[in-house]
């Protein structure tokens, strides 16, 4: 029996049943979109359009037929006349584009390519409904079956996925696109419409911002103006689950997350968070078993205090299993901001139901930042929401599963979305004594001296991810001393960190003793102490010359109501660009521990210079700041200066007590005198008269004074009579006159 001759004039398959899925689905779409806009017939005169659907629809013609086409198409036509063929050249267009859609060149390349022109312009309409039929709706990517079954996505949901998978992934299918050459949106859905055989309102519902497919940041619209290409795309999270090929809600679970290890600290290694560790355990625990929506938890706070480790502690009291967000896909690539929201959004969704865990979404920065907000906090504005706003604000408000975000940065967030955060917990650097437990759990053992745990423990500056940092080098490099390692290790961290390779050191050549102040402000030390002790906060002004023990005082006051001391001087927090300075004067006052610290800022008169006199807006904005901060500072602030007379006059109503410190009356001068030049301050009653005169007329002689000729002495390495060390304090009065004359 002979085979059936081949039907040139209907080419295609019976039976679409052979043609592979993913090339059977891109044809599919072409030839409806095709057969219900008659308008693109003319644009099959283009090689790239009719390259692109040749490239597209060769498995649905009939091997025979097309081993037969393809034989005369490759042998010139003796019968044609040589005019003809000519002119059906001339229509071919450049011999690349016909080779790069795999059409023949020269007049049996014309030939070719008006035969496939005949045929695309007459689809016969039982091929397409056989196509239609066999095809149906089902994905044929294996990932796009599971993503919709975790995702809750109905078939018209799932064949829009499918049709953008198709553009990337089938051969010609993107270029087919491109040459509809249409660009409005009313083409671009009708196009969809029929290639997906559902009504375009339909289309439009799932295409809406608040459909699945645009709060799971998995399918994107293009622009105005764009063409049917682009109308269409792949959102990062899409591109990457289509690329791994998850085949499991399990596979799915594990692509878009990353496991989170077991915590290394316990809750007891926070014990400044105390109250929020009780409440944050209590209520994710209670959040997860009741199935209560919109539970959030914000960690705010500075790079390395332990915010990821408390998050991953209170998981474990609440016994709850974390789900840590994937911040960067398998190759090591960063998931884009819309990726990792699609993410979060979709664990949300596959984690559902349960009541054993919480999602951990770490470094959220680049979640609510936009280009808009950078430029705003570039120049010190205050950031905004944009047209994400209410998409935001469903995540925050609509989750099942109770969740903890992360973020180092809270002030680059819109204030709707930071009220919506129902556990909001502020880190600030840990406190001296929780550091110094944190120092001993990386870096004790007996390896370090305590002494230089002390050491490290006392900089403020410090963050427990350091203290991590120099563990790990004292593993790799055993033959070193621990010690030299430690302190090279965070030396060079915090030179990195902070541009300083080591903190300031209260190091004075003399003893303090409160005995050598002489302050003035109408409240004794002790009661000044006891009054802070009771309320918790408080603001004062140290003012007098240098020298004269405002700092040391200020030791010794933190000291007496068991808080740590942090000092900063204003040229830590100027900056010479317009609205930073206002910026590290807000983060300052925001990393603080106020129940536990005291703020001390050295040299006040650097930012609160009189308003009247600044020549510049940003000076009086500098101002502006710094006090509104202290305002609102729930804590013990103490400003410093040297110059009291600069100092706003508005700045000065803000401080509570003001404290003069002035040089030592000749009693204070006598005593201070005995006990460095003689060894015992009982020796003062028995100076001479006339180095008691002399004392007498140094009436500008401060502590400071004192310590420098004391250091002097050191360096020298050599005893100091009596009448050496005075004239060195002369000395130092003199130069200090010097120095005022020179002003």
């Amino acid at each position: 029996m002979t085979a059936a001759r081949p039907n040139l004039r209907s080419p295609w398959r019976t039976d679409f049943s052979q043609v592979p899925a993913a090339q059977r689905r891109a044809a599919r779409y072409a030839l409806n979109i095709l057969a219900s806009f008659p308008v693109l017939h003319e644009r099959l005169e283009d090689v790239d359009m009719i390259g692109a659907l040749w490239t597209l629809t060769r498995p649905l013609f009939v091997p025979t037929t097309l081993e037969l086409l393809e034989t005369q198409w490759t042998q010139p036509d003796p019968a044609a006349d040589a005019e003809d063929e000519d002119e059906l050249a001339r229509h071919v267009g450049s011999s690349r584009r016909g080779r790069r859609h795999g059409l023949l060149e020269g007049v049996p390349g014309a030939r070719m390519r008006a035969y496939l022109v005949r045929r695309f312009k007459s689809l016969p309409k039982a091929m397409l409904e056989r196509l239609n039929k066999a095809d149906g709706t089902a994905p044929t990517h294996p990932s796009i079956e599971v993503l919709a079954q975790c995702a809750e996505l109905d078939v018209i949901e799932c064949s829009l996925v499918d049709f953008v998978e198709k553009k990337d992934s089938v051969k010609g299918f993107r270029d087919f696109l491109r040459e509809t050459g249409y660009e409005s949106f009313r083409d671009h859905y009708g196009c969809l419409s029929v290639a997906l055989g559902v009504s375009v309102k339909e289309i439009q519902h799932r295409l809406h911002r608040r459909a699945a497919l645009s709060r799971l940041q998995l399918v994107k619209k293009g622009g105005r103006r764009c063409d049917l290409e682009d109308f269409l795309c792949a959102e990062n999270l899409l591109d990457d689950l289509l690329a791994l090929e998850p085949s499991t809600p399990e596979e799915l679970l594990t692509a878009i997350t990353e496991p989170c290890p077991p915590a290394e600290w316990t809750l007891a290694d926070f014990p400044h968070l105390e109250r929020d560790s009780r409440r944050m355990t209590t209520v994710l625990h209670n959040a997860a078993h009741s199935h209560c929506v919109g539970i959030n938890a914000l960690f705010y706070g500075p790079p390395g205090t332990g915010k990821t480790q408390f998050a991953y502690a209170v998981a474990s009291v609440a016994g709850l299993t974390p789900y840590q967000v994937k911040t960067a896909d398998d190759d090591g690539d960063g998931l884009s901001r819309s990726g990792r929201l699609g993410a979060y959004q979709l664990t949300q969704r596959l984690l559902r139901g349960r009541t054993d865990c919480v999602i951990v979404f770490d470094e959220v920065e680049d979640v609510f930042a936009t280009s808009e907000n950078a430029l705003l906090a570039l120049f010190g504005g205050t950031p905004r929401a944009g047209n994400e706003k209410g998409w935001m604000n469903r995540a925050l408000e609509d989750n099942p599963i109770p969740a903890i975000w992360i973020t180092n940065d809270a002030d680059s967030m819109d204030r709707a979305f930071l009220r919506r955060f129902l556990l909001p917990v502020a880190f600030t650097n840990p406190p001296r004594r929780v550091r110094r437990q944190m120092v001993e759990r990386h870096l004790g053992d007996g390896l370090v001296p305590a002494s230089v745990l002390d050491e490290l423990a006392a900089d403020s500056l410090l963050v427990p991810a350091q203290f991590g940092a120099a563990r790990r080098l004292l593993e790799l490099q055993p033959a070193m001393p621990p010690e030299l390692v430690a302190r090279e290790s965070v030396s060079a961290s915090r030179r990195l960190m902070t541009g300083s390779a080591s903190p300031r050191h209260r190091n004075s050549a003399t003893a303090f003793d409160a005995a050598f102040l002489n302050v003035a402000g109408g409240i004794a030390p002790v009661r000044l102490a006891d009054a802070l002790a009771r309320r918790g906060r408080g603001t004062l002004c140290f003012f007098g010359p240098p020298g004269t023990g405002k700092t040391e005082f200020a030791h010794v006051l933190a000291d007496a109501l068991d808080r740590e001391l942090v000092v900063r001087a204003s040229s830590d927090l100027v900056s010479p660009y317009v609205g930073q300075t206002e910026q590290n004067i807000a983060r300052l006052f925001a990393e603080i521990d106020a129940e536990r610290a005291i703020l001390f800022l050295d040299e006040v008169d650097g930012l609160l210079r009189d308003r009247r006199q600044a020549k510049h807006s940003w000076e009086a904005t500098q101002v502006n700041e710094l006090l509104l901060r202290v305002e609102q500072f729930d804590g013990i602030f103490i400003a410093a200066t040297n110059l009291l007379e600069q100092i706003d006059s508005a700045a000065l109503r803000r401080f509570d007590f003001k404290l003069q410190f002035k040089p030592l009356t000749l009693a204070q001068r006598a005593a201070f005198f005995a006990r460095e030049a003689l060894g015992d301050v009982a020796h003062a009653k028995a100076l001479a008269p006339a180095l008691l005169r002399k004392l007498e007329s140094l009436e500008e002689l401060t502590p400071g004074d004192f310590a420098n000729v004391v250091k002097q002495r050191d360096l020298l390495g050599e005893p100091m009579t009596e009448e050496d060390f005075l004239r060195r304090l002369i000395l130092e009065c003199r130069y200090k006159a010097g120095l005022r004359v020179a002003a």
